[in-house]
């Protein structure tokens, strides 16, 4: 029993502490007496009164010397005893207590030990269902991440066919265009060259063809100009086209991302569906709230501006108003202005 060293112990430590006393050296010895020599009658002898008998009478026992001594021995050694035993009573009853505290301890330890042990197993149900329910809720929000992703990877294909045919559209306008301003170039660089020509001629035609000069210049000027209107007609017409096909584009865009959204949020669970609204209306509540704090702040800072302005104001000063007398104002003194102590330095006799 694990018990049972535990009392040994205490035996040992309780022997240590009471040292039990070592009476042997109180104990009486016997002297080792000499040989009484029995006294001759013959040569004894009476002083004054009459000797009595050696012999004591038969009736009464008289203990003798070493009777007494034997006696006063067998009384230490019983003294001694009834100290030992007394001793090993006390010990019998320090062993009997200290048994029954390790009996109790054993039973609260035991009590206790269940206790926790139901606690444990409390902890450990309550913690298996925490863990089911966080694993249903796992299942059922990677179920929905996979929808996401397989609805977005199809709806980002679509959009990129939708772009890609968008662009070699766009790309195809854009080549006609090229090649009709192509045309306009070369016919503006023939219209330059024979002005060219003109002005190389100039020089010695000039007199005949003076007259005939000038219609050509008014007449390329007026090219210039109905070119550059051209040019500025076909330019608004390009830009026209390019913003028309870029709001067509983003309304098909905007009307296939919203069927897209329509189809995902339709496919969507309703419990999803609630919580996306509701972050939605969230997040505009947010936005209001920011809004509202800041315009809030604003209005604080205003606020304390007025504040400080209003308490370095005299006039809402009520010492200031009540008694201006007791509290005249004065030109406070700050860093960068010079001090002139005028002070005297001469006390005239009163004369």
């Amino acid at each position: 029993m694990a018990g049972a060293p535990v009392q040994d112990d205490l035996m040992k430590n309780l022997d240590s502490k009471l040292e039990f006393a070592d009476y042997e050296q109180w104990t009486r010895r016997s002297k080792p007496s000499k040989a009484l020599v029995k006294p001759d009658a013959s040569k004894s002898f009476l002083v004054g009164l009459r000797a009595k008998s050696a012999e004591p009478s038969k009736g009464i026992h008289v203990p003798t010397y070493r009777e007494k001594k034997e006696a006063a021995k067998q009384a230490e050694l019983d003294k001694g005893r009834t100290e030992r035993i007394k001793i090993l009573e006390l010990r019998i009853k320090t062993r009997r207590r200290t048994n029954e505290e390790y009996k109790k301890r054993s039973f609260e330890l035991l009590n206790e030990n269940i206790k926790i042990r139901g606690s444990v197993e409390t902890e450990e149900h309550g913690t298996l269902d925490d863990v089911k329910a966080l694993l249903r809720r796992y299942e059922k929000y990677r179920g929905g991440i996979s929808t996401l992703n397989t609805n977005f990877s199809r709806e980002h294909k679509e959009t990129k066919d939708e772009l890609d045919q968008t662009k070699q559209r766009t790309q195809m306008i854009l080549s006609a265009l090229e090649e009709k301003v192509d045309a306009l170039d070369r016919k503006l660089k023939n219209k330059q060259e024979q002005l060219h020509t003109l002005l190389n001629y100039k020089d010695k035609e000039y007199p005949v063809k003076a007259m005939r000069i000038a219609t050509l210049q008014k007449e390329i000027q007026s090219l210039k100009i109905s070119n550059q209107e051209d040019q500025e007609d076909l330019e608004h017409i390009i830009y026209t086209e390019l913003s028309k096909y870029e709001k067509d584009r983003s309304k098909r865009s905007q009307a296939i991302t919203k069927e897209i959204t329509e189809k995902a949020i339709s496919m969507m669970h309703p419990s999803l569906k609630d919580m996306a609204l509701q972050n939605m209306v969230m997040s505009k509540e947010i936005e209001i709230h920011r809004k509202n704090q800041e315009q809030l702040k604003q209005e604080n800072r205003q606020i304390e501006q007025e504040v400080q302005r209003l308490l370095r104001d005299p006039k809402t000063n009520t010492r200031y108003q009540m008694f201006p007398e007791f509290f005249p104002q004065r030109e406070k003194c700050t860093p960068d202005m010079d001090v002139i102590l005028d002070i005297p330095t001469q006390q005239w006799l009163p004369i």
